[in-house]
């Protein structure tokens, strides 16, 4: 058995359907960490598939408070199949958390494309669909312990995810903060509760996962497995 992510960890829904893919026309591209693959009020016209890497996407408001809305690995794809455009696409922002590569197409041959896929129809419409579960979700929840909640989740995600293979996540509570839209004082104090329970080591600009397992019991009690444990 597959681990398993928390549910806005979206990785691995379209690696069958990705050679169909790319009969259609695209280009490839490389995002480095920080870069943003759209910003805020730049209009989508761009599908991306996720060869490599992770990427956030959330929504900043116009007080500057920031909503994480979903993280993306290699395998996914986003936005997914639309044809309308809506005005909070506006107030979204995609922003590589690690090096990424992407496959990318042209956002109305993706969508003629997806009309004339039968699989690929059914698997935006499995991935929509669970996008619109982990919203829902994430709004009934957001009241209950959620600063600690999207801490465990983050550094589940980012650890199970590091090339090397370690369980070590490189960067400084003030990035966490920043990243999940929250006051440093409540990262200082979650992962505090996390160290008390020898769950973490914290060093400078590092975390070091010591129980991978505790961790993720902490994790979304909504979760799913990764494509390999399907």
């Amino acid at each position: 058995m597959g681990h398993i992510l928390p549910t806005y960890y979206f990785s691995g829904e379209y690696e069958t359907l990705y050679p169909d893919l790319l009969t259609l026309e695209h280009t490839e591209k490389v995002f480095h960490k920080g870069d943003f693959l759209w910003t805020i009020g730049e209009p989508i016209t761009t599908v991306y598939y996720f060869r490599s890497g992770i990427a956030e996407t959330y929504v900043e408001h116009e007080r500057g408070h920031r909503k994480i809305l979903s993280f993306h690995g290699a395998g996914t794809i986003f936005p997914g199949m639309q044809k309308s455009h809506y005005k909070i696409e506006n107030a979204m922002v995609i922003q590589a958390l690690t090096e990424v590569a992407v496959t990318a197409f042209k956002r109305e041959d993706f969508y003629q494309f997806s009309l004339r896929n039968p699989a690929l129809m059914d698997r935006l419409i499995e991935h929509q669909s669970a996008y619109i579960n982990m919203l829902i979700y994430d709004v009934a929840h957001q009241r209950y312990n959620y600063t600690f909640l999207k801490l465990c989740n983050f550094l589940f995600l980012m650890a199970e995810n590091n090339r090397d293979g370690s369980h070590s996540v490189a960067i400084t509570q003030e990035n966490i903060a920043n990243l999940l839209g929250v006051g440093r004082n409540h990262v200082t104090k979650c992962l505090s509760r996390l160290r008390q329970e020898n769950i973490i080591k914290v060093q400078r600009g590092c975390i070091h996962i010591l129980d991978f397992d505790r961790l993720a019991a902490y994790c979304s009690q909504e979760m799913q497995k990764t494509a390999s444990s399907k």
